[in-house]
């Protein structure tokens, strides 16, 4: 997870400090955390095609090639530090002073350090623009579209600094999803349509700016601070099982069926009348 700001621009120029190790030149990220291995879980669908495109043919037969699939995790919290957001903690008074210190803030040793919590569980479909479906392998990729549901609590000397709770963001991102049929190797336990699965998932959107998150942290002097922005990657790992929800049709075995005799009255079946002649036929003699 990264937190970013877009500083402000000087003759064209972003004023970020010189130096500074971002994939995007307008972006300055403030962060500074690790990565963290932790076990959550979902619900979702199975990547389906869309409705309908299998009988399409000709040129629209392309949209096989689509899918969509619907994903909600369960909460998840991360912590980690924000260094010299808004600043380095040094007032300034004149324009040239603000961009001095932007252009070379304090090393983030002596610098301004706030630590944050944020937590969020999301709500989001993927399109597939190319998925593909083998005997044991699938793969697939393309956008996502939904909703966060997060809170974000920021700290300064142990002082609770900004605090939002229960806000909403617009969640975009990229994901390629890769399985692997383990269950054609338990063809007769609960197991036989189990996937083993690797997916890879960047929020943010689409360019990689991230999405702008909520806060209300004051500058060194006591001035609303820039927008913050979020991007986060993440990297799954796990087991996925099919649980099919309607009860399949039950067809009779007529091959376990025992056979019905004739001569039986509760059979349904008329009885042979020859034979029944001849058993009259010998009790009247």
């Amino acid at each position: 997870m990264n937190f970013m700001t877009r500083p402000p621009s000087f003759g064209g120029l972003p004023a970020k400090p010189l130096g500074a190790q971002s994939e995007m030149t307008e972006n300055h990220i403030v962060s500074k955390d690790s990565s963290v291995y932790r076990a959550f879980y979902s619900i979702g669908s199975v990547p389906g095609r869309l409705p309908g495109a299998g009988e399409l043919k000709g040129w629209l037969s392309f949209l096989n090639w689509f899918a969509w699939s619907f994903s909600l995790t369960s909460p998840r919290t991360y912590r980690g530090t924000l260094i010299n957001f808004p600043d380095d903690g040094r007032p300034y008074i004149t324009p040239e002073q603000y961009l001095q210190y932007q252009l070379f803030p304090l090393p983030s040793v002596f610098g301004r350090k706030m630590d944050y919590i944020y937590e969020d569980y999301q709500v989001f479909f993927t399109f597939y623009l190319g998925y593909y479906t083998g005997q044991s392998f699938n793969f697939g990729v393309g956008p996502l579209y939904g909703l966060a549901f997060y809170r974000l609590d920021i700290l300064e000397n142990e002082r609770r600094v900004s605090s939002v709770k229960n806000e909403l963001m617009e969640l975009k991102g990229i994901r390629l999803l890769m399985e692997y049929k383990v269950g054609q190797y338990f063809p007769d336990t609960i197991l036989y349509n189990a996937y083993l699965f690797l997916e890879l998932t960047n929020f943010g959107d689409q360019t990689g700016k991230g999405t702008v998150v909520e806060q209300h942290v004051l500058t060194a002097n006591n001035q609303p601070a820039p927008s913050l922005y979020m991007s986060m990657s993440t990297m799954r790992l796990g087991i996925r099982k099919e649980i099919q929800l309607a009860k399949e049709s039950e067809v009779p075995n007529r091959a376990f069926q025992p056979e019905l005799k004739d001569d039986l009255p509760s059979s349904g079946i008329p009885r042979n009348r020859e034979r029944s002649s001849n058993l009259r036929g010998d009790t009247e003699g």
